[in-house]
């Protein structure tokens, strides 16, 4: 055989080991996924995240409402509740004719401005919160005092839960007001000096003597403790939708033990963080080219925090006015009214 032949033969030998050699891959039909059967999970935060999906009734109005004495604090309030029941009479807006706010009362603001404006109105529940003592010069008892707020706290607490139930068609608690919170402080330091240091003083005048406020170092925590017992309890009522406002005065503003000139909220130091509208309340009389009095005196209120509408923050309105001769003109708060605050 030729060379050529010789060598054509060798290669088709060649190629024939190879083909022979290769495995032939047969195509085979796609496998159905298994998808694994989801285990029920026995985590008791499952049953919170599907309920915190699709709660709607929370309410983030936990306002402060600031400023001296006999400014419309409790009135704005009031007028903006009984505004939206008498809607609620007429077949409109969001409250029923029966929904009620409640007033936990420490100064008699609520009382006199329900008196005054509302008659006995049960659209406003004022809630006394004193608890007296016969045997003591301080008349008021105070460890009893601040259990009672608590026990009426977590009442409304209670009864706003309640009303959040399916079916429930009675009466609701749309708004939660206390009055002279800087009363409620007192309380707290009171309780904090007489009772849980164990000074061995007998009441609140014996705790206030120089000698013992100057060799006893008070432990403020106690006290905030106390305080905010009550800022645990109003943030559930905002989680079951009832709106919180807590009125306070003003006191001078100190530092390095002297007066700066200016004026303070006078509650616990920690309450502005934890409030998402702060209001603050003034009156300006207002006066001629001259510089002399008109006899008319403009109510106003300045949005001084705004957390949930930004678009108000350092906003001011005119509430009332009062005028020498004329008759008084009340306009309340538009944006408490409006439900937009």
């Amino acid at each position: 055989m030729s060379g050529f032949g010789a060598m054509k033969k060798e290669l088709v030998e060649e190629l024939e080991k190879i083909v022979n050699a290769t495995k032939v891959v047969e195509e085979k039909e796609p496998e159905t996924p298994v998808i694994p059967t989801p285990v029920k999970s026995t985590d008791p935060l499952e049953a919170e995240l599907m309920e915190i999906g699709t709660k709607k009734n929370k309410s983030h109005i936990f306002c402060g409402l600031v400023g001296h004495e006999n400014v419309g604090k409790t009135g704005i309030v009031m007028d903006a509740h009984m505004y939206e029941v008498a809607a609620g009479k007429a077949g409109k807006g969001t409250y029923g004719p029966d929904d009620q706010m409640w007033v936990l009362d420490f100064d008699n603001g609520g009382a006199a401005c329900r008196s005054a404006h509302w008659g006995d109105s049960p659209n406003v529940r004022v809630w006394n919160p004193w608890m007296m003592q016969s045997d003591n010069r301080t008349a008021y008892d105070y460890p009893a005092t601040h259990d009672r707020i608590m026990k009426i706290c977590m009442f409304a607490l209670k009864k706003a839960k309640e009303q959040n139930a399916d079916g429930y068609k009675g009466p609701k608690i749309q708004n939660f007001l206390v009055t002279a919170l800087d009363q409620f402080d007192s309380i707290c330091i009171n309780n904090m000096k007489i009772y849980d240091m164990e000074t061995g003083a007998k009441d609140a005048i014996e705790a206030s003597k120089h000698i013992i406020n100057t060799k006893i170092g008070w432990n403020w925590n106690i006290r905030s403790t106390r305080f905010h017992q009550l800022t645990a309890i109003c943030r559930q009522l905002n989680d079951q939708g009832v709106n919180v406002f807590w009125e306070t005065h003003l006191s001078p503003e100190v530092f390095a033990d002297k007066e700066t000139g200016t004026w303070r909220p006078k509650w616990e130091k920690q309450t502005d963080n934890n409030l998402n509208q702060i209001l603050w309340f003034s009156k300006d009389a207002v006066r001629n080219d001259d510089g002399k009095k008109t006899g008319e005196v403009r109510y106003n209120v300045e949005f001084y925090k705004s957390k949930t509408n930004p678009s108000l923050q350092n906003q001011s309105r005119t509430i009332f006015v009062t005028k020498t001769g004329d008759a008084p003109t009340w306009h309340g708060l538009p944006e408490l009214r409006e439900q937009i605050l």
